[in-house]
């Protein structure tokens, strides 16, 4: 655990905590650590979700198969990060989706028992896991949301409109996330996300500067 410690002080359920009080709580929990080449299965979609799962290592994708048979990436994600959290505490605990290693992986499982005493122990570490759900499901709704718009342009206008709300409706905008966090949650490249960008900031839309956006005008 030694070697994982720094990676795992950085996950946000684990923000209340220093690394001497982390190595405590590994101390006197179960868990196990397993590895998982490049091109790997780590979990398949119909599998029961009764640990929780921590991605410490490398980066995965989730997968969903359609009827047609067409492969649909859901979501890639980057260590170190937590998987399905929500699902761990649900009746319906069946994982929706494959999950595979597109890097070198290590996953870190905590059994749900353990985590459930660390709760109960630690009332900031439990609201720090309810936020980093809640933060998930935010994620996948604007995701959604952002399906249903059909062009990248269309996507970005919306984006731009509701942090304009967000941001106390200031023409001077921050996004949070990084261009491939962003081109993730539209669901296009991050080459053709930044094409686009780069030609509504030449149409006079807006100038982009790091991840700072100053507003001019938007339209469709």
């Amino acid at each position: 655990m030694d070697n994982y410690i720094d990676m795992i002080s950085n996950l946000k359920i684990f923000k209340n905590f220093s690394k001497a009080e982390l190595m405590k709580i590994f101390g006197n929990i179960q868990y196990s650590i397993k590895q998982f080449p490049k091109g790997s299965f780590i979990s398949s979609s119909g599998e029961k979700v009764d640990k929780l799962m921590i991605l410490i290592k490398g980066e995965v994708i989730a997968e969903m198969i359609d009827f047609n048979g067409k492969i649909l990436e859901v979501e890639r994600i980057k260590s170190p990060d937590v998987l399905a959290s929500a699902l761990l505490f649900s009746k319906d605990n069946i994982l929706p989706v494959n999950v595979l290693a597109v890097k070198d992986a290590d996953m870190l499982y905590i059994e749900k028992e353990y985590l459930v005493r660390a709760f109960q122990v630690n009332n900031a570490f439990l609201i720090s896991f309810l936020e980093d759900i809640g933060e998930k499901f935010q994620f996948v709704t604007t995701k959604l949301r952002m399906n249903s718009f059909h062009t990248i342009r269309e996507k970005i206008t919306m984006y731009l409109l509701n942090l304009y709300n967000q941001q106390n409706k200031s023409n001077e905008l921050t996004i949070p996330l990084t261009l491939e966090e962003l081109a993730n949650l539209f669901g296009v490249t991050r080459p053709s996300l930044s094409r686009v960008f780069s030609q509504m900031q030449k149409e006079g839309l807006f100038v982009k500067i790091g991840n700072k956006i100053f507003l001019k005008k938007l339209k469709n």
